[in-house]
Parts: C-alpha cells; sequence; structure tokens
C-alpha cells in the first residue's frame, strides 16, 4: 500500500489561504463593514456588529482556496433589535451600500449579499437580528422574511467533533476540493462538514485512509437517498437545493471516489497512487515518488533497528543487513 500522508498533508497547504491572503480580504471586510454601519444607522438608526461564521470561523478553519483561485467568508451582520422594515428591505440597505465598492460588483442573494473581489475572494454578508433573553438569531431570507438560525449553534455543533489531531478538519477541506474540482453540481460545503462529523474515521498519521473511510461511511449513509438534515435549528435539509437528478449524478460519483480510493490504497507505487487521487482532488494534488514508499520504509525501518541493537553487517554495495559482510561500528555522530 502506496502512503500518501506526506501528499495531503502538502495538499492540505496549498488549498489553504496563508495569513497574508487572510489579512488582505480582513482589510477588504472592514473597508466594507464600514459602508454597512454608516447606511445601517441611517436607516435604521442601529449600530450593527459583526462575526465571522462558517468555514472561516476561528473554531472551524475549513474555508478551502477553490479550483478558480478563489476563496469565501461568511462574515454576519447582527442587529440589536428587530427592524421596523422588512428583511428584504434591510438587505437592500446592505446591497446598496456595498454594490459599487469593487469593480465586480455585489449580488442580492437569497440569505445574503455577496461582494466580489475578482480572481480573489467573495465575501457573503448574511444579515440577522438578535432577541434579549433568546439563544437564537433571526436570519433574512429574501422572499420568506426573518427565519430562526444562528450560525453560531452550527459552528459549535461542528467544533465539538474535532479531533485533537486536526485530521476531521483536514478531510472536511478535502471534501470540499473534491466538490470545487467536480464538474457537477455538488452539496453546498456545510453539508459535506456534518456528514463527514456523522462518519467521520480517525486514522493517526495516515490522512488518506481516514479520508477513504469517511467517503466509505458517508457512501452507506447515502445509501438510501442524499439527504443531509441540520443538525441545528431550524433543522433543514442541506441539500434541498439540488435536483433529484443531480442528487443522483453525486451519488454516482460519490461511488466511484470510494472505489478509487480504495485502489488508491491499494496501490503500492506512490505515483500511480497520486495520480489515483488527483481525479478528484484535482491537479493541486502532488504527485508521488515513482517508487513504493511502503517497503522503502519498512527497509530503512529494518535497518535502523540492526544498528541500534549493534547486529548491523554492512555489505561491498553498502547495504546495511543483519548478517553479511563486516561489523557496523556503533557511533554517535547524529548530525548537528
Amino acid at each position: 500500500m502506496a502512503n500518501c500522508n506526506k501528499l495531503f498533508l502538502d495538499f492540505n497547504k496549498v488549498i489553504t489561504p496563508t495569513s497574508e491572503e487572510m489579512k488582505k480580504m480582513k482589510t477588504s471586510r472592514e473597508a466594507l463593514q464600514k459602508k454597512i454601519t454608516t447606511k445601517l444607522k441611517d436607516k435604521l438608526n442601529m449600530t450593527p456588529s459583526y462575526y465571522t461564521q462558517g468555514s472561516g470561523a476561528r473554531d472551524m478553519k475549513t474555508i478551502i482556496i477553490k479550483e478558480d483561485g478563489t476563496y469565501d467568508s461568511d462574515r454576519g451582520i447582527f442587529l440589536p433589535e428587530k427592524p421596523s422594515v422588512t428583511a428584504e428591505t434591510v438587505q437592500g440597505y446592505v446591497y446598496d451600500a456595498v454594490c459599487d465598492h469593487t469593480d465586480d460588483g455585489a449580488e442580492h442573494r437569497k440569505k445574503c449579499i455577496r461582494v466580489f473581489y475578482k480572481s480573489a475572494y467573495n465575501i457573503d454578508f448574511p444579515i440577522y437580528y438578535e432577541v434579549k433573553g433568546e439563544d437564537y438569531s433571526y436570519m433574512a431570507v429574501k422572499g420568506d422574511g426573518w427565519i430562526k438560525d444562528d450560525p453560531s449553534h452550527m459552528v459549535n455543533w461542528l467544533s465539538k467533533h474535532k479531533d485533537s489531531n486536526g485530521q476531521l478538519v483536514k478531510v472536511i477541506k478535502c471534501l470540499k476540493a473534491w466538490a470545487s474540482k467536480s464538474s457537477l453540481k455538488m452539496p453546498s460545503g456545510i453539508a459535506f462538514a456534518v456528514w463527514a462529523c456523522n462518519n467521520f474515521s480517525e486514522s493517526i498519521d495516515r490522512d488518506d485512509e481516514s479520508l477513504y473511510q469517511t467517503l466509505k461511511n458517508i457512501k452507506s449513509e447515502l445509501s438510501w437517498g442524499v439527504t443531509c438534515d441540520s443538525p441545528v435549528e431550524p433543522y433543514d435539509d442541506l441539500t434541498s437545493k439540488l435536483t433529484q437528478d443531480q442528487k443522483d449524478k453525486f451519488k454516482k460519483e460519490l461511488d466511484k471516489f470510494v472505489e478509487d480510493a480504495k485502489k488508491a490504497l491499494d496501490e503500492e507505487n506512490q505515483l500511480e497512487s497520486s495520480k489515483t487521487w488527483r481525479k478528484y482532488l484535482g491537479d493541486r494534488f502532488p504527485l508521488g515518488a515513482d517508487e513504493n514508499t511502503d517497503a522503502k520504509e519498512r527497509a530503512l525501518m529494518f535497518s535502523a533497528s540492526h544498528v541500534l541493537d549493534g547486529s548491523a553487517h554492512l555489505d561491498k554495495s553498502g547495504n546495511i543487513n543483519p548478517s553479511t559482510g563486516v561489523n557496523h561500528k556503533t557511533h554517535r555522530n547524529y548530525g548537528g
């Protein structure tokens, strides 16, 4: 079996925005917030507060750079009380405040206002109002008014599932990278996160094995149909935007991924294994070495064990073995 864990670690770095990229996005976000605050003070006589939610939240950090080179940030706008105007009207105020801020403009979406930064990132601004004494906020939804929906509850739920080694987060990011690479209409990132949490299989120092086992478990969960009930209010189906045809195609793609992931794990040559992973994770996934890395590692461990116990011999070719050649001289030169 080809051990591709190092390749997965490198891939995780490639798809994760750098600290400099995140700082740049924060600067853009703060400039937008100033305009939004000014507009809402003028229209509603309210001063909003702002919180990062979704994949960029401090307790999540599952944000990825997508195949097109962009990444998304969710920045919740929280009003201290329910406005006297409709939810859609408040969304309109926010849209008016930011629509001309960039050359690429903004979009009034169903649950947020999205601001575009070409070839860089998108910043989403969902809007909520808070109720004193309640543990939930209410989200502005175009066409549906104010809906009970507090993003902090989802972040808290997801955070409780995280393992101490950070492997779950990396698995979620791999699933999102697969969705980004696919030409199909795929489930949302939050749906993948919930599936991963419910089906996570930890494998110490083997992210490739963890991804395969988690995919296999997700396949089993979805054997009777593609659904993903939110674990927090409003307990809606996170796949509801997909048509039945899109769900069927996703299910077939999932089945193929599980099958090929098993082949990648069983493949002895790391290069060939990495080519299989790239079919689903994209060309940003690094190519492996054209060798049997597991056999090489076993040979190194074998040699090391004989050196340490004093039984090592050195043959004419310079290879360490337990019986043939001259005795390997012990030393304490460990470099440095």
